[in-house]
């Protein structure tokens, strides 16, 4: 779990890197040269999503969602445990149902054959950031859900 958590980590962050090159590099393009790379705009808005919903897992697997931090740190210790507990049945369900919906969405758009259209990419590969990073949450949600019991007194992480 540990090498997945780091893998997902350092593809996000490549593509936060590559992207913010990229805008850099089109922006002295355009001011400066009158030049413009047409691809740069759409290939920074797919890696936002797939940012986003890796992100989603990421901040599952930390617990550092923040409306539930809120929500735990202000109830007592003692229920603490079974707030986190509700919190992560609730999350499971949510993103199950994101699951299912993104993976029908997925589906449709890979039998439907539409391309982006500066890069020329299966659109479907844009609309898989969504059952993937689903299911990326849920593996981070069950694993903390475990750990949430195996640690009695351990904070949650």
């Amino acid at each position: 779990m540990k090498k997945l958590y780091t893998f997902m980590n350092y593809f996000i962050g490549v593509l936060i890197m590559v992207a913010t090159v990229l805008l850099f590099i089109n922006i002295i393009l355009r001011y400066f040269f009158g030049a413009n790379m047409s691809w740069t705009e759409e290939f920074v808005r797919y890696s936002m999503i797939w940012i986003t919903f890796l992100g989603m897992a990421t901040c599952f697997h930390k617990g550092i969602h923040f409306s539930i931090d809120i929500l735990i740190k202000s109830v007592s210790i003692e229920k603490e445990k079974w707030l986190q507990l509700l919190i992560n049945i609730i999350s499971i369900i949510f993103v199950s149902m994101l699951i299912y919906f993104g993976l029908q969405i997925t589906i449709f758009n890979y039998h439907s054959g539409q391309v982006t259209p500066s890069l020329g990419l299966d659109i479907f590969w844009i609309y898989l950031a969504i059952p993937v990073g689903g299911a990326l949450s849920i593996l981070h949600l069950i694993s903390n859900t475990i750990n949430l019991f195996k640690n009695k007194n351990a904070e949650y992480k």
